[in-house]
């Protein structure tokens, strides 16, 4: 796939860690709150034995304590809650090691009336102080609820990662089912051009018979020579028009070729077309010393058909033997002004740049053909 979407992995691969640490937070912040309000409700609860003295504050505040957090789920799951209540003269009330033995009675081992006097007053007047409760809650790492909330999002990221790379395989796809239905087309219009040509040579081989048998006759004959004359003359007519005709389809079927091979070039591996770019230079540095190629002029020469390449390194040997063998088209143009490029054509549509220095040293800028003309002009601005 040409177009990974490492964007979208990185955040897959980030996010995640993050969420999970922003989830975990706002939950200690959520259950904080709410578990502050609840122990408040729940710590003490049977107000009426506490006052007639049955049993301590303290009994009541843990026995209450204890069961809600062995019956509540979250705290078996992975919550960690440190609960501490205080009286208001800073006398803790819970969590306490150890019950103070004989604080209250039961059913079988009741006390005295005074006693439970006692017992009472007291509850009443650390009722009447204000208890104090604080509570620092937080979620245990790799328990069963943090990994839940982790495992979720790295799901989440899992299946946001397979649509992305999911829709760019169906964009290639379609791209690589577009470009095959161009070469195909391409293909079928150069088959039908290759016909139109055989056909055309037909009529030509025809005229020349014809040409030919009548120039014959016309030496024997010495009647109707005029009439032979503008037959002749006719017959030359359509040979020339026929081939005009057969360039004008040659030159389209040419211009079918390139833009075929160009299509071809654009599916292949482009690794495969930088090594034989590399290939390309190694061998200009032996045989070319006097030349320079530029990394875009290798690129073009080793995008060229074969054909191509046979006609560019013949004006490549030209350029390094001696420059004036070569035939300039024109001089290159910029939309500032001149750009001390020359450009040479080769086999009809071929278009090679370069450019001598002061020194009489030549660096050849671009290779290509009409079809790339407007890309190596760019190309040409780009570096004047």
């Amino acid at each position: 796939m040409n177009r990974f979407p490492y964007r979208i992995l990185f955040l897959c691969i980030f996010l995640p860690p993050l969420c999970y640490i922003l989830t975990i937070q706002g939950l200690e912040s959520y259950w904080q709150r709410r578990e502050s309000e609840r122990l408040n409700r729940i710590i003490v609860q049977d107000q009426e034995a506490l006052y007639e003295g049955r049993y301590s504050l303290v009994e009541e505040i843990n026995r209450n304590i204890g069961k809600y957090l062995s019956e509540s789920l979250k705290y078996r799951l992975g919550v960690r809650a440190r609960i501490l209540v205080k009286t208001g003269d800073n006398r803790i009330l819970y969590p306490v090691a150890e019950l103070e033995p004989g604080t209250a009675g039961t059913e079988d081992d009741p006390l005295d009336a005074a006693h439970y006097m006692a017992v009472a007053t007291e509850n009443y007047r650390l009722l009447n102080e204000g208890l104090v409760v604080s509570l620092n809650l937080k979620v245990a790492h790799n328990s069963w609820i943090s990994n839940s909330i982790l495992l979720v999002y790295l799901l989440a990221a899992a299946l946001v990662l397979r649509a992305f790379v999911r829709r760019g395989m169906r964009r290639v796809e379609a791209l690589e089912a577009d470009r095959r239905a161009v070469i195909e087309r391409l293909s079928g219009q150069l088959d039908q051009t290759r016909g139109a040509l055989k056909e055309i040579e037909a009529k030509q081989n025809g005229y020349l018979r014809r040409i030919e048998h009548l120039s014959k006759d016309k030496e024997g004959l010495s009647k109707d020579v005029d009439a032979l004359l503008e037959e002749m003359e006719e017959l030359e007519t359509g040979l020339q028009s026929q081939k005009d005709l057969k360039e004008e389809l040659e030159q389209e079927a040419l211009r079918l070729r390139e833009e075929l091979d160009r299509l071809r070039a654009k599916t292949r591996h482009p690794r495969k077309r930088q090594k034989q770019a590399a290939a390309a230079a190694k061998r200009f540095r032996v045989l070319y010393k006097n030349l320079t190629f530029t990394e875009r002029a290798l690129t073009g020469f080793s995008g060229l058909t074969g054909e191509f390449q046979l006609k560019a390194e013949e004006v490549i040997q030209h350029l390094d033997r001696d420059d004036s063998l070569v035939s300039v088209r024109r001089k290159v143009f910029g939309k500032g002004g001149k750009m001390n490029v020359l450009e040479v054509d080769f086999s009809y549509s071929g278009r090679l740049y370069y450019q001598k220095d002061t020194r009489g040293r030549i660096t050849v800028l671009a290779i290509g053909t009409k079809n790339t003309q407007e890309q190596d002009l760019a190309y040409l601005e780009s570096i004047r």
